[in-house]
């Protein structure tokens, strides 16, 4: 179940994101040098958007996801030791014959075994996926799943409840995602099947 995060905007900037890392949960990542480390290869399916749940849906709200999604790719990207999949390439392969016949009649950047399979593809060894869930217009769940490739273990499985301004708080936990995937898959034990 997420934890409560009730920041105001001017709140949030006093704050930081030590707030929102106090609501992670899930596995913790560990530190260490990445100087020395080899390259891992990442792939990131777009983030879904959940509304059945709330309240009240306004015709932009699945427009969080794909901010969202862009946080998350501005996050990874560039990052030293990760070698990240473009994004063309991965929506290609999640539509694709073999990733439909998986899922059927669901969107493959929701279902763990899809993207899991979308990672083997593509000679991947880690899999980032989520989603946004509404459930008011001051609260949004944001959820972010780190899938370890080789072997299907879900590494990070993280929920923030998000509270405030959507268009502030859905990138902030977006971003707090980014940084715990990126200090993740390039960790010294990274390598290591858990």
């Amino acid at each position: 179940m997420p934890r409560s995060i009730a920041l105001s905007t001017s709140r949030w900037l006093a704050v930081g994101a030590a707030a929102l890392t106090i609501a992670v949960s899930g596995v913790r990542a560990q530190s260490g040098s990445t100087s020395t480390k080899a390259q891992v290869k990442v792939v990131m399916l777009d983030l879904a958007f959940y509304g059945k749940r709330a309240n009240d849906l306004l015709p932009n709200d699945s427009a969080m996801a794909m901010t969202a999604t862009s946080v998350m790719r501005a996050g990874l990207t560039g990052k030293p030791n990760i070698t990240f999949v473009d994004s063309l390439t991965v929506t290609k392969t999640a539509s694709g014959p073999k990733a439909t016949a998986l899922v059927q009649d669901v969107p493959c950047n929701v279902v763990v075994a899809c993207a899991r399979d979308v990672g083997k593809e593509l000679g991947a060894n880690w899999v980032v996926m989520g989603k946004i869930s509404k459930t008011s217009d001051l609260i949004w769940i944001f959820s972010g799943e780190l899938i370890n490739v080789a072997s299907g273990k879900l590494v990070l499985d993280d929920s923030y409840e998000l509270k405030g301004i959507a268009a502030d708080m859905v990138p902030k936990g977006a971003e707090v995602f980014a940084r715990r995937v990126a200090k993740r898959v390039t960790a010294p034990d990274s390598a290591v099947v858990q």
